[in-house]
């Protein structure tokens, strides 16, 4: 008998990320490349009293149920629906920081909830236009994939290749609006670099600069995921990626060594046995 599925909610990098428009609505249009990360949130659900559990060393100060992207995806896999389930969540990737954590953990809920009402674990183009008013990355984290070019708003996904490559995550000591930094992005600056939003996130945090000339300095080729503040650096080996983790710790700078995922992670299904 099963008494609880578990899966794991991978966070992405974004290898490249171009503002190629606005909507109407003022939305802005994008087009990036995602790639998951080894580095995972985990969630559990199984029968009980109706809520979210949070534990884990990223967990604090995010919001509970209703407002949690976690809830919500799991309200929308069961089909509203929500009596005696009981959804924890174990958060190990930073929130408001690039990594699409939330979002990853609105997806895994989704398929968890779909799951537990025995329907494919699968999205439709239905779907991914459903989650997307949950959160622009949501897709992409419901799509199975683990690397993708996003385009639109986040609902439109191809497959692009995956390549396992050691990565190395810089951690700034703040957070970023992702409003304010859209607010601040100027269209002349729309496709100049590999991540249209680093020009208006240094304007807002000019200590990014610091944290960019280390990891330049050290070999590195930093890049800028999401709105930030995360920055991360592709590394040839386990060796290059330890060595450029150990120069950001020495500057004092927050760093994690992961990979990129060659594959989505699969829904485990814990028995009495287990």
């Amino acid at each position: 008998m099963i008494r609880a599925l578990r899966l794991d909610a991978p966070a992405k990098i974004n290898l490249t990320l171009s503002v190629v428009g606005r909507r109407p609505d003022g939305h802005h249009l994008l087009d990036s490349e995602f790639a998951l990360l080894d580095l995972s949130d985990r969630l559990r659900l199984m029968p009980g009293s109706i809520g979210l559990r949070m534990d884990g060393e990223a967990a604090s100060g995010l919001p509970l149920a209703d407002e949690n992207l976690a809830w919500r995806g799991l309200v929308a896999g069961l089909g509203g629906d929500v009596d005696r389930a009981c959804l924890a969540l174990e958060k190990r990737i930073p929130s408001s920081a690039g990594l699409g954590g939330g979002s990853s953990d609105a997806a895994a809920a989704w398929r968890l909830g779909r799951a537990w009402r025995g329907l494919e674990d699968a999205a439709g183009e239905d779907d991914l236009i459903a989650l997307a008013r949950i959160g622009a990355d949501v897709p992409f984290f419901a799509s199975g994939l683990s690397a993708a070019r996003v385009t639109g708003i986040g609902e439109r996904i191809e497959a692009i290749d995956s390549i396992q490559r050691h990565v190395v995550l810089a951690h700034p000591p703040f957070g970023l609006s992702t409003a304010a930094i859209f607010g601040e992005l100027r269209s002349e600056e729309w496709g100049r670099l590999e991540n249209d939003l680093l020009a208006p996130a240094r304007r807002l945090r000019p200590e990014l600069d610091g944290l960019l000339e280390v990891i330049a300095e050290a070999g590195g080729e930093p890049r800028l995921t999401g709105s930030g503040p995360t920055i991360f650096s592709l590394a040839a080996d386990a060796e290059r990626a330890g060595a450029l983790a150990g120069r950001l710790r020495d500057a004092g700078i927050r760093a994690t060594v992961t990979r990129t995922r060659v594959a989505a992670a699969s829904i485990e299904r814990i028995t009495e046995e287990d």
